[in-house]
């Protein structure tokens, strides 16, 4: 999880924002966990290092678009 949280915080530094694919979310989220728990895990971690993400689900799988909370 530390090297999740490295990559995000890079992309937030260089972009203002980081997009996780599927394959990605799957290493730490495994799709085994369904829809709304899922959902309500990534929230969950996005929100305790203060940070916003929109979870978008699509045929191909789910993104997850992190960015920065406002202060």
């Amino acid at each position: 999880m530390d090297e999740l949280v490295k990559h995000i915080e890079r992309s937030l530094k260089e972009r203002g924002f980081c997009l996780l694919l599927e394959d990605e979310l799957e290493s730490y989220w495994p799709s085994e966990i369904k829809g709304a728990d899922r959902e309500k895990q990534i929230q969950t971690f996005a929100k305790s290092r203060g940070w916003n993400v929109s979870i978008l689900n699509t045929d191909s799988g789910a993104r997850a678009v992190f960015e920065a909370a406002p202060y």
